[in-house]
């Protein structure tokens, strides 16, 4: 017969409650970061087989990365970075562009000749005249071997767990710990690093590996600090306002500052991953040298230096194109310099041909954007657009830079007239930035270029995807 209950003694019956309440608290916890959740998951071996037939054995990646990376499977979000390219994918491309960051890592870490080679093979596959040099690819490989094994791990953690932004699975977590995950990429990231190790398996298993706390993974993810952005001046001077405040009152030390730059050195090296992921196509010669610039101008405010770091950057991307010596307008000049930097332009020639672009676009247009740009140059009190570049880049794959310009540019002030109207209004939140994203596809560019009268746009209020109405 089965003993009552009421005749167990209390000591028995607590110590039986704590272990159902242990065993309870345990099956809530989020998986441990050095178990495998599921060996033989689809996503896994997929990424497993991609692994195999890319880089064979040269890519050193373990099980916990693979695992953190199969998040990006069903995640609907991809960048239309080069959307025009012919590009037959059989895996996300996030994928190859998170395993590209990690493999760059790895060659710059080790630094040879050889990996001098690898790192810039697909540079010269596409024939590329800027091709990096090997005094610059030595630059950026010193500040990788210089890091200790925390930071560096902590480095390709980043790369792998940025690919892995808003998908199903990461959005799930991040609303037990904000109520209103961002749908940005990048401030999603920024919004979810407090609680890294909570969320992401991959940053938990680094932090119990070397004693981390999520600070690491918050200087990688700065709020509004941006690396791609400032060189394609994406947004106003709000992208150097947290990096700027923090420099100035001291929460930022030169040692925090290159580590958020190691990250997006990374970042950067595998974004066209998705078309060549053995080594980098993205990081060449005229990459290196926006890049270095910003981050020259970020080291020269962190020691004092009295300066506006977004008319500095945008006077030289102008003087590198020798449009100092085309216009002595300072006001033209700062806006031929953001265009540049928008549309990725570096050679005089381009200069030239960018001069004589702009010229063709009617007063109005053309003071819109000088205005526009001066406006660029103050603190906005919202987040940078976004994909803007792409935009521009894509169109240009298709009629070249002068009609890019001609056709493209205003709609995309369009685009910043409509969004004024609705942050004026208020119906527009406040955090949530507005994306070229959709109108970067080949489609939307292709409507854009054969649009005989202006184009109706329309700006989604909870996404902030700007849009063309098809119907008009």
């Amino acid at each position: 017969m089965a003993r009552p209950i009421h005749s167990i003694p209390a000591s028995l019956l607590l110590l039986l409650f704590l272990f159902l309440t242990a065993c309870n608290s345990n099956n809530e916890r989020l998986p441990d970061s050095n178990q495998i959740i599921n060996k033989r998951d689809p996503a896994v071996e997929l990424i497993r087989k991609y692994i195999s037939q890319i880089y064979k054995d040269k890519l050193k990646i373990n099980e916990i990365q693979i695992e953190q990376l199969s998040w990006v499977i069903d995640n609907p979000v991809t960048t239309p970075d080069m959307d025009t390219r012919e590009v037959i994918e059989t895996i996300h491309r996030e994928i190859p562009r998170a395993l590209a960051r990690v493999y760059c890592l790895q060659l710059l870490r080790r630094g040879s000749e050889q990996d001098y080679s690898i790192f810039i093979a697909p540079q010269r596959a596409a024939d590329s005249s800027n091709t990096l040099n090997h005094s610059s690819f030595a630059t950026l490989s010193n500040k990788i071997r210089k890091l200790d094994a925390a930071s560096y791990e902590t480095l390709e953690a980043t790369a792998i767990i940025s690919a892995v932004t808003l998908s199903p699975t990461a959005k799930d977590r991040a609303f037990k710990y904000i109520r209103h995950p961002s749908v940005d990429s990048v401030q999603f990231l920024t919004q979810t690093a407090p609680y890294a190790g909570d969320i992401y398996p991959l940053a938990r298993h680094v932090m119990d590996k070397y004693h981390r706390s999520a600070k690491t993974f918050e200087v990688a993810f700065m709020p509004h600090s941006h690396l791609r952005h400032m060189m394609y001046n994406e947004g106003s001077l709000a992208m150097y306002k947290h990096i700027t405040q923090a420099a100035n009152t001291g929460a930022i030390t030169q040692e925090t500052l290159d580590f958020w730059y190691d990250h997006w050195l990374a970042n950067i090296a595998g974004f066209r991953g998705h078309l060549a992921p053995e080594g980098s196509l993205y990081l060449d010669q005229n990459t290196f040298m926006a890049m270095t610039r910003v981050k020259d101008i970020l080291d020269d405010i962190l020691q004092g230096v009295q300066l506006n770091p977004m008319q500095a950057y945008l006077t030289s991307r102008a003087q590198w194109l020798n449009l100092d010596k085309l216009t002595r307008d300072t006001g033209e000049l700062i806006a031929l310099g953001s265009i540049a930097a928008s549309l990725r332009l570096f050679s005089p020639e381009q200069g030239k041909e960018l001069f004589n672009g702009i010229k063709q676009l009617g007063s109005v247009d053309l003071q819109r954007w000088i205005k526009h740009v001066q406006e660029q140059l103050k603190v906005q009190p919202y987040p940078a657009e976004t994909h803007g570049p792409a935009l521009f880049a894509n169109a240009r794959e298709v009629v070249g830079l002068t009609e890019t310009i001609r056709k493209v540019l205003p709609v995309y002030m369009n685009v910043l007239d409509e969004e004024k109207k609705l942050r004026k209004t208020g119906k527009l939140p406040p955090d949530l930035p507005v994306s070229f994203q959709e109108m970067a596809s080949k489609e939307n560019i292709d409507l854009i270029l054969r649009a005989k009268q202006p184009l109706a746009i329309t700006i989604n209020l909870i996404t902030g995807i700007a849009s063309i109405n098809k119907s008009s």
